[in-house]
């Protein structure tokens, strides 16, 4: 009945102070949608970016022109040519242009007599007879310039692009060489034969997922909510620590305190009724992500296939979170001592915890620092559950670690409830 009362208690409390409930219902709602909405670009970054390109042809031959048509099919790169190297290079200094790419004069001429003195050192180890220009060619140098503030992303993709155009052209004119010097000396010149290397080695780009999630990566709405909904949920520390001071500092406390009988029922009241707020946050906060997002021009929230493992992870984030508030209530003596410790520890955590950003993009520091944030676990969870469709046995690692949260905050409030003299 204790239990029961101080429940009742507590929804009395939240629904007379429309602050605090804007601050536990609205505020975060408000909170993940601008939040999806200014981490979308960088989101969609890394898969639609465009690159302006500068590419300064100095050879005017094939080359150049396999290096244009492997360009202009791909879709991230748009290739602006240009003759001058000096003025291209001050456009890329001055961020006008993402990089130049230089291609020396007579490199189809150059690199067409490297594989013919390539093809005839070969012949002439294995003792056939074969004419070796003996010349010491000089190195085809293609060079790159970089825009200095250009993303060390972006610079090894384009950098990776043009060593694959030139090892394609290089390793098609070494067996178009090669085809040419074995037919030298037939009375019938044999019938040139088109090598397509694609046919022998594929790289194939999917995503591990099953049946209809396949294809589903982590974006701005994936990242957000989940991430968002647990901020939230820990900022439940701001009604329940300030309830909890004001009734020590106002004697309703003390009058609990002379009540024969355990300290649970009160502290187990005001947790349970947190703990059903928390999980009231989690269905607003997906509903958000199900039906709002896509109004706002972004993607719907995709839940995965497992919809126990996604309601235990939020109990058991729930449960952290209001463990957690409890205790903060619990221990600090002065509203202004309790928020203010609350909501900068709050603040760490999610940021340690990959709230902000997904933590394999922080530092390797920072990586391990998060394993013991509390919404690092909750995020994870979350993770393996939408997008790697996990199952229970995976997430339960993390679940027991934030459930042991709970269980040793709302211990350690207890003893010190117990212990603290009234004043």
């Amino acid at each position: 009945m204790k239990i029961l009362a101080t429940i009742y208690k507590e929804f009395l409390l939240l629904i007379r102070d429309p602050g605090g409930m804007a601050l536990i219902f609205i505020m975060p709602l408000a909170l993940v949608m601008v939040m999806a909405l200014v981490q979308d670009a960088p989101f969609r970054d890394y898969q639609e970016i465009k690159l302006e390109v500068l590419f300064i042809d100095q050879d005017q031959d094939s080359l150049s022109s396999k290096v244009m048509k492997a360009f202009k099919a791909s879709p991230n790169v748009n290739l602006v040519v240009k003759t001058d190297t000096v003025e291209a290079k001050k456009l890329v200094q001055a961020g006008k242009f993402k990089a130049a790419i230089v291609l020396p004069p007579n490199a189809s001429a150059d690199l067409r007599r490297k594989t013919k003195q390539l093809i005839s050192q070969v012949f002439s180890n294995f003792g056939l007879s074969a004419e070796v220009d003996s010349a010491d060619l000089p190195v085809i140098n293609i060079k790159i310039f970089f825009d200095p503030a250009i993303k060390a992303n972006y610079k090894q993709t384009l950098s990776g692009s043009v060593e694959k155009i030139a090892a394609n052209v290089q390793t098609e004119w070494v067996l178009d060489e090669l085809q040419q010097q074995l037919s030298e000396g037939r009375e019938e010149t044999p019938p040139k034969i088109a090598f397509d290397l694609s046919k022998i080695m594929q790289v194939e780009h999917k995503y591990a997922s099953e049946n209809r999630y396949q294809g589903l990566m982590l974006n701005s709405v994936q990242h957000n909510v989940p991430a968002w909904t647990m901020f939230a949920m820990f900022f439940i520390l701001y009604p329940l620590a300030g309830n909890f001071i004001k009734e020590r500092e106002e004697g309703s406390m003390l009058r609990l305190r002379l009540i024969s009988g355990s300290q649970w029922p009160v502290i187990g009241g005001k947790f349970g009724f947190y703990f059903m707020i928390c999980l009231v946050q989690f269905v607003l906060m997906i509903a958000v992500g199900i039906y709002i997002m896509p109004l706002l021009g972004l993607t719907k929230l995709a839940l995965g296939s497992n919809p126990l493992g996604i309601l235990i992870t939020a109990c058991s984030v729930a449960m952290a979170a209001t463990g957690y508030g409890v205790l903060i209530g619990v221990y600090f003596k002065t509203p202004q001592q309790a928020l203010s410790f609350g909501s900068v520890s709050v603040v760490i955590l999610s940021a340690i915890g990959g709230v902000w950003v997904p933590v394999y993009v922080m530092p390797e520091i920072l990586q391990t620092v998060s394993r013991f944030s509390p919404m690092s676990w909750g995020l994870e969870s979350f993770n393996d559950l939408f997008l790697r469709q996990a199952s229970i046995p995976t997430i339960l690692p993390n679940v027991l670690r934030l459930i042991g949260f709970a269980c040793v905050a709302l211990l350690a409030s207890v003893v010190i409830h117990k212990s603290r003299t009234v004043v």
